[in-house]
C-alpha cells in the first residue's frame, strides 16, 4: 500500500497492511516550516520522513476572517505596535454599527502566541458583528490541490470550517463562559448566522473537488472539564450534523482535532458522524482509555492518537516505550487506529530527552505496526 492507502484505508475503520504512524506538526511538506527548525529538530525530521506516514496538511486562504464574509474585507484595519518581548497585533472591524477590536500577541521567541482582547464583549457587540453584509466567502484552494499535485502518495487533508469555533473564537472562553448562562440566545443566535456561512463554503468546497478527507476542529473550548458534555452537545454537536451529513453525502470523510476530557461524548461523536477522533488524550490530562474507547467506537470512529506530547517532552524514554508500545496492543486489532502525538512540537528548540523520546516512539511503532 502507499501511504495514501493506508491512512485512508485505516480511516475508513479498515485494516490497512499496517498501523499508520502519524507524527502530527512535523511538517515536512512545508519548505518554510523545515528551513526554520533549529538543528535539534533534525534526527526527528529524518525519522518521520524514513517510517511514517506523512499526512499533509492544507491551510485554505479565506478562512481566516472572523466573520466569514467577503465585505469584512473592506472593513479591516491593522495595526502593529511593540511590548517588549511580544509583538501587538491589532486588528480593527468598522462596522455599521461602531468598531469591533481585537489584541493579538505574538511572542519574539518562537512561543505560542495569544489573544488578549477579544472582539465581542457585550451583547452591543454582537449587534455590531450582524451588521456588517455577508457576501459569500470565496476560498482559495489552490495551495491544497498543489499539495495534493506535490504528494501524490500521501493523504493530503484540507481544513474546512465549522460554526461553533467562529462563535467562540469571537468572544474568547471566559466571555463564552458567563454568557453561556447570561445570554444564551445570543450565542445561539450568532451560531446560527455562522452555520449558514461554514455550510456555503463547505458545499462549495465540495462541489470543487476537495477530498476524501476533510479536517477541522471540535471546538475543545466548549468541552470537558470547561463545559458539561451536555453543552458540548447541545452547541457544538448539533450544529455539526449538518456538517457531516454534507461531507458523507459526496462520499468524503471528517477528521476532528478536539482535546480534553471526552470520555463521556465518544458515543455522541461516533453517531452525530466524526469519522476521524484525535488525539484520544489519556489521563491524567485527558480521560480517553484506549482499548475502552477501542470497544465502544471503534468500530463507527478511526481513533488516531493516544500519545500525550507532555510524555515526549518531559517523561523518561523507558516510559516512553511502554506507553507507545501499549497503545499499539490496545488499538491496532482490527484496523481504524493511526498512532499519533496529541500536539506538534512546539518549541524554538527540542531537548535531547525530547529528541530520544520521539524516536524511541516511532522505533516502538515500527517494531509493532505490522497486524498479527
Amino acid at each position: 500500500m502507499t501511504s495514501r492507502e493506508r491512512v485512508l484505508a485505516a480511516m475508513r475503520r479498515e485494516q490497512p497492511d499496517r498501523v499508520p504512524i502519524n507524527i502530527r506538526g512535523v511538517r515536512l511538506w512545508n519548505p518554510e516550516w523545515v528551513a526554520s527548525r533549529h538543528p535539534s529538530y533534525r534526527p526527528v525530521m529524518e525519522a518521520v520522513r524514513e517510517h511514517c506516514d506523512l499526512i499533509p496538511h492544507a491551510y485554505v486562504p479565506g478562512l481566516e476572517l472572523n466573520l466569514l464574509t467577503e465585505a469584512e474585507r473592506e472593513i479591516t484595519e491593522h495595526q502593529v505596535s511593540d511590548a517588549g518581548e511580544w509583538t501587538i497585533h491589532r486588528t480593527i472591524l468598522h462596522t455599521p454599527k461602531g468598531d469591533l477590536t481585537q489584541d493579538y500577541w505574538e511572542s519574539k521567541q518562537g512561543y505560542l502566541p495569544l489573544i488578549k482582547k477579544y472582539f465581542v464583549e457585550t451583547p452591543e457587540d454582537v449587534e455590531r458583528v450582524l451588521s456588517v453584509p455577508y457576501r459569500p466567502v470565496s476560498v482559495d484552494l489552490e495551495p491544497y490541490f498543489q499539495l495534493r499535485e506535490e504528494w501524490p502518495d500521501n493523504l493530503v487533508m484540507c481544513d474546512c470550517p465549522q460554526a461553533p469555533s467562529y462563535v467562540h473564537e469571537l468572544l474568547g472562553t471566559e466571555t463564552f463562559a458567563y454568557w453561556w448562562t447570561e445570554h444564551r440566545a445570543l450565542l445561539f443566535e450568532m451560531r446560527e448566522v455562522f452555520q449558514e456561512r461554514v455550510l456555503a463554503i463547505v458545499d462549495d468546497m465540495l462541489a470543487r473537488g476537495v477530498g476524501p478527507v476533510l479536517a477541522t476542529h471540535g471546538s475543545e473550548q466548549i468541552a470537558p472539564p470547561m463545559h458539561s458534555p451536555q453543552t458540548h452537545r447541545e452547541f457544538v454537536l448539533a450544529a455539526f450534523q449538518d456538517l457531516c451529513d454534507r461531507v458523507h453525502a459526496k462520499g468524503c470523510l471528517l477528521h476532528v482535532h478536539c482535546h480534553n476530557r471526552l470520555d463521556a461524548l465518544l458515543e455522541d461523536f461516533a453517531e452525530v458522524g466524526w469519522d476521524v477522533l484525535h488525539p484520544l488524550e489519556p489521563p491524567p490530562m485527558g480521560d480517553i482509555v484506549l482499548a475502552d474507547a477501542k470497544r465502544r467506537i471503534g468500530d463507527r470512529v478511526c481513533l488516531e492518537g493516544n500519545i500525550q506530547i507532555g510524555d515526549l517532552y518531559g517523561t523518561p524514554t523507558d516510559t516512553v516505550v511502554e506507553i507507545v508500545a501499549q497503545a499499539m496492543r490496545d488499538g491496532s486489532p482490527g484496523g481504524g487506529f493511526i498512532l499519533c502525538p496529541s500536539a506538534s512540537p512546539h518549541t524554538p528548540t527540542l531537548s535531547d530527552l525530547t529528541v530520544n523520546n520521539y524516536l524511541a516512539m516511532i522505533e516502538t511503532a515500527v517494531k509493532m505496526r505490522d497486524y498479527q
